[in-house]
């Protein structure tokens, strides 16, 4: 897997219709045919929801222009843990996989 778009800003519209920015890593095998989003940033209130949000304004708008129609796609959410320490948690959002 080769890193072709690092911590690159993004809006979209949530849930609830509030205005949210988010960040989003991409990365892709050499061929193209798969391709990994690690999104963070997103807002902690509803994160399932946020990261689907967030998800459909991507692929509507700036996905399309740096992966393959074909590709497959996995989705990984980070967000801080509850405790507020240092170390992230993350899970793959749902029908990505």
């Amino acid at each position: 897997m080769q890193l072709i778009r690092r911590a690159h800003e993004f809006e979209y519209r949530d849930h609830r219709g509030v205005d949210r920015v988010g960040v989003v890593d991409v990365w892709t095998s050499s061929g193209g045919d798969e391709a990994v989003l690690v999104l963070r940033d997103l807002a902690q209130e509803g994160v399932l929801e946020q990261a689907q949000r967030a998800l459909h304004t991507l692929t509507h708008t700036w996905l399309p222009y740096l992966l393959r129609p074909d590709a497959s796609l996995a989705v990984l959410v980070l967000r801080p843990s509850e405790a507020g320490s240092a170390k992230a948690r993350g899970f793959v959002l749902p029908l990505s996989a």
